[in-house]
């Protein structure tokens, strides 16, 4: 399964809505988003060439900056990934309401 080549900066886009689809989740205190669910509602964004396995990508990259936590299975005689209960962290929330004192991830665009 190849991944796409996406642009930086749409990286950095997807970035920022993730998290903000999170946080309205959050604030509504919605059930918590899977892989799937995120790359349909990203689709509908907009992001049409996007498939779940460069959500996948993206949301073990934001994991690695802190601004999102998962729980992550693996079927090993495929190699498949899929992330389910996906919730922001404190840090993401910070990014996103772009808390005063917090130094704002260049990587994140809104």
């Amino acid at each position: 399964m190849n991944q796409i080549e996406i642009d930086p900066a749409i990286t950095r886009q997807m970035r920022g809505d993730i998290l903000k689809l999170l946080k309205g989740r959050h604030d509504s205190q919605m059930s918590r988003m899977d892989d799937v669910a995120l790359t349909h509602a990203l689709q509908s964004l907009g992001y049409q060439r996007i498939g779940t396995f460069t959500i996948v990508t993206l949301l073990q990259d934001m994991r690695d900056r802190g601004f999102v936590r998962y729980q992550e299975s693996r079927d090993w005689s495929t190699g498949r990934v899929w992330l389910t209960k996906v919730e922001l962290t404190a840090a993401g929330r910070d990014q996103v309401e772009r808390t005063p004192g917090i130094k704002r991830d260049p990587a994140v665009e809104f």
